[in-house]
């Protein structure tokens, strides 16, 4: 058959081909790209356990500082070493005088250890987390009111670690489906290319509907990958307070069994309960205690809410899933799981209308707000805080959208080309150039229409226009 075709059936075949061996090779890139970023992802999340041990205890040791507890500061020291990662951890006062030194061998019980009795402390210009051929050392300042001292806290650095085999694993196979995702289009472009010479297009619309729903399948994904890390660092925000609550409640719930046994240490030596509540600061670790459950509960609250959202943002975009839709409740949702991506970059401000539901696909709305808010925030200068606008408004047959920043602008010559699939601004390897692409796209099968307009040095500002039903096929 191959044999059979012309000059003119070859040009015709080519476009496809070039096409498919770009989306291939995008997709098997990405693969190796996760690949060889699993390391990196590995190290950020060992430093992040190393800075929540950290804070965690210079929590509980704050206020036995002042008291000097030194017996309370050694079992809270204690308590941070049953995390067999850590190799030691080291409480010195200002000027780096050891105060309290544990150190444990790799899978032996921690010991007190007595030398030295000083070490360096960090200046001003070096770095809290550093890592050298056998620990991750991490220092954090303690504070109440005044500088106490310093806490160091140093961890195994070893990669192998049970917390995260999960996320290696998770790696592996977002590479291996890249990988064969790559492969699967290749192989649809090219039997796509062949059936269009042999049987003269007669199936064409049917393939540029799979190939369109690809392409923002292709976009959702490489969105999610850059919004990983960022929705990893939102949940251990709040998983750090908890944290940091749940050591406090610990040492409450010591002051609650001295309390409960009172009757008995009575009948012993004569003391008053009452004195041993006053003695012990008994009502305002009761009235303490209650703030702590409603942080903590707020907190797995936060990391539920961030979970929740990001799977409903990679929910598939299948047609069918049409529904009478809350644009409001996609935008907020939209805004939470790109938080990481929007914060130190751009304030963000809504000024939204009363819209009523619109039928739609849910998950592909939220996409084509999440591409349009992410790529404001990062147009942004580095270093410069700006501010995107979101605005909403309707009549009785369209809704639209509106999102402004006041970001450097687009030029005219870049202007035109920004909705042609695969061109992108950013640097190699940090852009698919698919995002406008697809987010025109699937307003368009709305019904809609999304325009620009930028002024350099000004802003831009894209609107959306979607009507309130959805118009027949």
């Amino acid at each position: 058959m191959l044999e059979r075709l012309t000059s003119s059936d070859w040009k015709s075949v080519k476009p496809a081909l070039f096409i498919g061996l770009a989306l291939a090779l995008l997709q098997i890139g990405s693969g190796l790209a996760a690949y060889y970023q699993s390391k990196n992802l590995l190290w950020e999340g060992k430093y992040q356990t190393a800075h929540n041990l950290t804070q965690g205890l210079v929590v509980a040791v704050a206020d036995q500082i002042v008291l000097k507890d030194y017996a309370s500061i050694e079992s809270r020291m204690q308590q941070t070493m049953s995390n067999m990662e850590v190799a030691s951890t080291v409480l010195t006062d200002t000027t780096g005088k050891v105060l309290t030194h544990l150190k444990r061998a790799p899978d032996q019980a921690p010991r007190l250890v007595f030398e030295p009795s000083w070490i360096p402390t960090p200046q001003a210009q070096e770095a809290l987390q550093s890592r050298d051929e056998a620990f991750i050392t991490t220092w954090s300042k303690v504070s109440l009111g005044q500088d106490l001292g310093w806490v160091r806290v140093q961890t195994y650095k070893a990669l192998d670690s049970a917390d995260l085999v999960g996320l290696r694993q998770q790696t592996w196979l977002l590479s291996v489906l890249s990988v064969v995702s790559g492969v699967i289009i290749l192989g649809v472009f090219l039997w796509r290319a062949y059936f269009t010479v042999v049987q003269r297009e007669q199936m064409i619309e049917v393939k540029l509907d799979e190939a369109t729903r690809r392409l923002v399948q292709s976009e959702k994904l490489a969105s999610l990958g850059e919004l990983a890390a960022g929705v990893a660092h939102e949940i251990n925000n709040p998983v750090g307070y908890v944290s940091s609550n749940l050591s406090t409640l610990q040492k409450y719930l010591a002051v609650y069994e001295k309390v409960l046994d009172a009757p008995e240490a009575q009948s012993d030596s004569g003391h008053n309960l009452a004195a041993l509540k006053k003695k012990l600061n008994y009502p305002f670790i009761r009235d303490d205690m209650q703030n702590l459950m409603r942080e903590t509960q707020e907190g797995v609250g936060r990391v539920k809410t961030i979970i929740q959202d990001l799977k409903d943002y990679a929910r598939t975009n299948a047609a069918a899933h049409y529904t009478a839709a809350d644009i409001h409740i996609g935008l907020k949702s939209t805004l939470n799981i790109a938080h990481n991506q929007l914060k130190n970059r751009a304030e963000v401000r809504l000024k939204l209308g009363h819209l009523p539901l619109i039928e739609c696909a849910p998950a592909q709305i939220d996409q084509v707000l999440l591409n349009l808010i992410v790529n404001a925030a990062q147009a942004m200068p580095d270093g410069q805080m700006g501010w995107i606008d979101i605005r909403t408004q309707c009549d009785d047959t369209v809704v639209r959208i509106d999102v402004q920043d006041n970001g450097p602008g687009i030029p005219a010559a870049i202007l035109e080309k920004i909705f042609d699939p695969f061109f992108t601004t950013k640097d190699p390897g940090t852009g698919t150039g698919l995002g406008l692409s697809v987010s025109q796209n699937i307003i368009q099968l709305h019904g809609g229409t999304l325009a620009v307009n930028s002024t350099v040095g000004v802003g831009t500002t894209f609107t959306i226009t979607l009507p309130i039903k959805r118009p027949a096929a």
